[in-house]
């Protein structure tokens, strides 16, 4: 017996590139800058992020002031550094740092290198393999081609004083040396997918959305509307010397008011539109086109459950608004102890890469050697609105009105199951 297994396309492509010495991120080459605008246009996947990366970040350094240590001459510290690398790694899953030495084979400085820059070089290229390519704009937004002469080569970190020695030698002394990258990846020999790949579908979808809306709202109030007139005549702006050289027609008045009475500013004002006989009255007349309000509702909400799923970020942290005010925070609490557990793993491989390289810094930045990092704390939860909001619906349970009032206002204030409302409001 067969079986037909349906073809699945992998959803990055890693190919050499030959003209610069890399390969590629995606067939354009251009995977991260592509999904860095697809997140930025869907506002439930940046919040997602967002949310990632604080968790990720944590509190801080568990050492007290250990943020605060500089580590270049640009005034870097650590906690900067800490916020900048888990962010990255909220979302690509990984991060860069590079790090340059002294003649004593210790870290002189270090600066944090975005993500999306980092091309791996290619491994059959022996002037590449090993290296790293980094360069700031991958995705042409600012130039139409790539300067390879503007791409920078790092050496692969590894602090042994021997590699360190041949790669300074190889640059041609500690003046040309650019020092080595430390690049977290979780794949090997691979690129990886951004946290939330499965769903990037829905970013798209979202974004969509939001523009229609847009444009409903600012080019809308006459969608429905067709326009019957006589054929149209040559009116005096039309009959001028240069638009008989183009051919163009420029808009007649009736057209250019037409235009001006659209858009949420001119809705409910008047268009007066003169005409010389009954056989030339323009006529509107409505046609009825499918309302999208309902179908679109249903579909922004199933897109935004897709991406919080697609980022494992719990839904409280997102729609902390929905959640019921009678736990006092208590749901908001559960959610941000359940997120801290899903972010534990990136902490310690954070606070492990840190410790790695900055043991070895030129100065003593953690005697201790303690580069833990401690969670969001849970009781960020027990805010005063929760408080405020237990208060009012004990205030509503005491008072004078009728038991399907309170039920009522439980439901529709505080958000409430029917069944829950009913039996708050039960009196025994």
């Amino acid at each position: 017996m067969k079986t037909y297994l349906p073809q699945i396309e992998r959803r990055i492509r890693v190919r050499p590139n030959q003209t610069y010495g890399i390969l590629n991120y995606d067939i354009d080459n251009a995977y991260p800058q592509r999904m860095l605008e697809l997140v930025a246009g869907s506002p439930t996947a940046k919040d997602c992020w967002n949310k990632r990366a604080k968790f990720i970040a944590g509190n801080g350094f568990e050492e007290k002031d250990l943020g605060k240590r500089i580590i270049n001459d640009n005034g870097l510290t650590l906690a900067k550094l800490l916020k900048a690398v888990a962010t990255d790694k909220a979302l690509f899953s990984g991060f860069g740092i590079h790090v340059n030495y002294n003649a004593n084979y210790k870290i002189s400085s270090a600066n944090y290198v975005k993500f999306e820059d980092v091309r791996m070089g290619n491994i059959d290229c022996a002037e590449t393999c090993g290296k790293y390519a980094v360069y700031s704009d991958w995705g042409r937004k600012t130039w139409k081609s790539i300067m390879r002469s503007k791409i920078t080569f790092l050496d692969k970190y590894n602090p042994d004083p021997a590699i360190i020695e041949k790669q300074v030698y190889e640059a041609g002394g500690w003046e040309n040396y650019k020092g080595q990258l430390y690049y977290f990846n979780p794949e090997v020999d691979d690129y990886p997918l951004i946290e939330a790949d499965s769903v990037w579908e829905d970013f798209e979808t979202e974004a969509g959305i939001k523009i229609f809306n847009n444009r409903e709202v600012t080019t809308g109030f006459l969608p429905s509307t067709m326009l019957f007139m006589q054929a149209r005549r040559e009116e005096a702006d039309n009959s001028g010397p240069d638009n008989a050289i183009s051919g163009a027609k420029q808009p007649s008045q009736l057209e250019k008011d037409l235009g001006a009475f659209q858009g949420a500013k001119s809705a409910q004002k008047i268009i007066v539109i003169e005409y010389e006989d009954e056989s030339s009255k323009p006529e509107f007349q409505p046609y009825s086109i499918q309302n999208n309000d309902r179908l679109f509702e249903s579909t922004e909400k199933s897109v935004e459950a897709r991406i919080i799923k697609g980022f494992s970020v719990p839904k409280e942290l997102i729609n902390a608004e929905k959640a019921s005010g009678l736990s006092n925070g208590g749901e908001k609490k559960e959610a941000i102890r359940e997120f801290n557990d899903n972010t534990a793993a990136d902490r310690l491989e954070l606070s492990e890469a840190f410790q790695e390289l900055f043991s070895n810094f030129h100065e003593s930045l953690n005697p201790r050697n303690n580069w833990n990092i401690l969670p969001v704390p849970g009781n960020v939860a027990d805010d005063s609105v929760g408080m405020k909001a237990g208060s009012s619906i004990n205030q509503i349970l005491l008072s004078d009105l009728p038991q399907p009032s309170k039920v009522a206002v439980l439901i529709h204030a505080y958000g409430f199951k029917q069944a829950e409302a009913e039996a708050m409001t039960h009196i025994g």
